[in-house]
C-alpha cells in the first residue's frame, strides 16, 4: 500500500514513531497533506521531547509567532537555551521581533534572564546593542530592568543608547535609575562612548545630568581625547565649554591634540591649538605633534603646526628629531618641508645617526636623493664605503 494511502491517524503514528527530526521532517515534505498532520504537532512534540525545544529559540530568533505559540501549546521550556546559551525571548529581543517578545512574557518567560556565555546580555542588553527601539521600549513595559548586570563587565543599556544618539532612551533609562557612570570591559562611560560617536545631543544631556567630564577608559582616554581623535569638532567644542581639561593625557601621554594629528584631524587641530592646546605637548616618548605629523607624512598638518611656532628641532628620548622622523619613513614632502623651514640637516640622535643615515638604512631612495641634492654629509652620516655606494646607485 502507498504511503498516501494511509489514513491520518496511521501517518501520525508513523511520523510520531520516528527517531530523528530529519526524518520527520523529511516524510512531512513528501506532499502538502502530509504536512497538514503537523498541525497535530510531532515534529514539534519530537523537538521538545528529544531536543531541549530548541525549536523554540529558532523560530523566536526569526519572529514565527505561529510556530512559537504552537511549540508553546505543546508544552516547549520557555527557558530552554541553545547557541551561546541564551533563552528563546533573547534570540526574539536580539533581532527585533517584536511579537515575539510581546508573546514570551505573557507565557511566562522571565524578561531579566542573561545568556550563559559572555558577555552574559539580557534581552534588553541586545535590544538596545542592536537598535531595536520597539523592543527596548516594550522590554521596559514587562519589567526588565535596565540596572541588571550579567557580569561585571556587562556593557550596560545606556551605553548602546548613547551610542546610537536617541536623547529620549537615554533619559528614559536615567530616569528608570540606570547608573551615569556605567562603563564596559574598556571603562568607557556613556559620556566617552556618545563623544566617540559625536553625539552632541547625548554629550550635552550627560553633561546637565552631572556626568564626569573627566572619565577615563583604562587606556586613560579621556571624553574629550575621544572627540578629538575621531574629528567631532562640534563635540569637543562643548566639552571645552564645560569646563574639559585640554591637556589631559592617555596612559601613552597623548593629549587631545596629539591624538587628532595622529589621524590627521586638520580641522580639530585649529580648534585645540585656538582653545590655548600645548603645541609642544609630549607623549611619554617625547614625541611632540610635530614629530607625530612628520612621522605620518602629514604635510599640511606639519606646515600648520609650524606656522604656529612648533619647535622644529624638538628631540622624543632617542633624539630623535621630525626631520629624523620623516626622513626614516621616507615621506619626501615632509622632508623637504623642514628643510625649508631650516630644519637641522645634519642632527642626529643617541647613536649618531643622522636624516641621511635614517634614511639610507631604510632605503628611501627619494629622501636619500632628496638629503644629498641638500647637501647632506656622507662621512657625518657615518656610512661605510658600501654603504656610500649604495647612496650613490640609488640616487642616479
Amino acid at each position: 500500500m502507498a504511503l498516501l494511502e494511509l489514513p491520518n491517524e496511521l501517518l501520525l503514528q508513523i511520523i510520531e514513531n520516528l527517531e530523528s527530526e530529519k526524518d520527520i521532517l523529511s516524510i512531512l515534505l513528501t506532499s502538502p497533506r502530509i504536512y497538514a498532520i503537523q498541525q497535530a504537532g510531532p515534529l514539534y512534540k519530537h523537538n521538545i521531547q528529544f531536543s531541549g525545544s530548541s525549536a523554540l529559540g529558532w523560530y523566536s530568533a526569526r519572529g514565527r509567532k505561529s510556530a512559537v505559540e504552537a511549540l508553546l501549546e505543546k508544552g516547549a521550556d520557555l527557558e530552554s537555551r541553545c547557541d551561546v546559551g541564551g533563552t528563546p525571548i533573547v534570540y526574539a529581543a536580539k533581532y527585533g521581533h517584536e511579537t515575539a517578545v510581546r508573546l514570551l512574557p505573557e507565557k511566562g518567560s522571565i524578561v531579566n534572564r542573561p545568556t550563559l556565555s559572555w558577555p552574559r546580555w539580557t534581552p534588553l542588553s541586545w535590544a538596545v546593542h542592536n537598535e531595536h527601539k520597539d523592543v527596548v521600549r516594550l522590554l521596559l513595559e514587562k519589567g526588565s530592568d535596565p540596572k541588571f548586570k550579567g557580569t561585571e563587565y556587562d556593557e550596560i543599556q545606556l551605553l548602546g543608547a548613547a551610542q546610537f544618539g536617541d536623547a529620549k532612551f537615554v533619559n528614559l533609562l536615567l530616569e528608570r535609575g540606570t547608573d551615569l557612570e556605567c562603563n564596559h570591559y574598556l571603562g568607557r562611560t556613556p559620556l566617552s562612548v556618545a563623544a566617540c560617536h559625536g553625539q552632541e545631543a547625548i554629550v550635552r544631556m550627560l553633561l546637565e545630568k552631572g556626568a564626569d567630564i573627566e572619565s577615563k577608559d583604562f587606556f586613560g582616554r579621556t571624553p574629550l581625547i575621544y572627540a578629538a581623535g575621531k574629528g567631532h569638532e562640534s563635540v569637543a567644542r562643548l566639552l571645552l565649554e564645560n569646563g574639559a581639561d585640554i591637556e589631559s593625557k592617555n596612559e601613552d601621554g597623548c593629549a587631545p591634540l596629539i591624538s587628532a594629528v595622529n589621524v590627521g584631524q586638520e580641522g580639530m587641530i585649529r580648534l585645540l591649538l585656538e582653545e590655548g592646546a600645548d603645541i609642544e605637548s609630549q607623549t611619554h616618548d617625547g614625541w611632540t605633534p610635530l614629530t607625530v605629523a612628520a612621522s605620518h607624512g602629514y604635510e599640511n598638518i606639519a606646515k600648520l603646526l609650524l606656522e604656529k611656532g612648533s619647535n622644529i628641532e624638538a628631540k622624543d628620548d632617542d633624539g630623535w628629531t621630525p626631520l629624523i622622523c620623516a626622513a626614516e619613513k621616507g615621506h619626501e614632502g615632509v622632508v623637504k618641508l623642514l628643510l625649508e623651514q631650516g630644519s637641522n640637516i645634519e642632527s642626529e640622535d643617541h647613536d649618531g645617526w643622522t636624516p641621511l643615515r635614517c634614511a639610507v638604512e631604510k632605503g628611501r631612495k627619494g629622501v636619500v636623493k632628496l638629503l644629498l641634492d641638500k647637501g647632506a654629509d656622507l662621512e657625518r652620516a657615518g656610512l661605510t664605503t658600501e654603504q656610500v655606494a649604495d647612496v650613490i646607485r640609488l640616487s642616479k
